[in-house]
């Protein structure tokens, strides 16, 4: 009698290692899942903060002038360069934002004027032989900063 009952706890305690073993294998891979989802949520967080950070912040200057709302700029490329020392074509073109005007898309440097909010260029440098390179900028126009007036009452007596 003893050896069935002993055979009876031994598969009784295999069974029951086995359960805790399924258990602790399932914790470890929601555990994986949780670390490869953070994993991925921070690379999404430090290219969002690395995409902030490219950007290249002005604000509208206050002139006294309420219906005035934007800044002049300038897109320069003019470092742009050729190892051989080929001539150079360049191309300015608007990506992204409030449509604008640029002054000259075929130069080395461009201008316009803007209003709040963000502008997404490129330029393409193409060397006479065909080869070109591009390189994109982004640009946030903060609005032209105002704080409100400070209102101040007096009380006195009438004569």
């Amino acid at each position: 009698m003893e050896q069935p009952i002993t055979i009876i706890a031994l598969v009784l305690s295999i069974a029951g290692i086995g359960y805790l073993k399924v258990e602790q294998l399932e914790r470890m891979a929601i555990a994986e899942q949780a670390a490869t989802a953070q994993a991925v949520q921070d690379s999404i967080t430090m290219a969002e903060a690395a995409d902030e950070a490219a950007k290249i912040r002005f604000v509208v200057p206050h002139d006294n002038e309420p219906g005035s709302n934007g800044v002049d700029l300038v897109l320069d490329g003019s470092a742009s360069r050729d190892s051989e020392s080929d001539s150079l074509a360049f191309f300015w073109e608007q990506l992204d934002g409030s449509s604008i005007e640029l002054a000259n898309t075929d130069l080395g440097s461009t201008t316009f004027t803007a209003g709040p909010g963000e502008y997404t260029f490129r330029l393409t440098v193409t060397d006479s032989y065909g080869a070109s390179s591009s390189e994109n900028a982004t640009v946030a126009v903060m609005p032209e900063p105002n704080t409100p007036p400070t209102a101040e009452v007096s009380v006195f007596e009438q004569e």
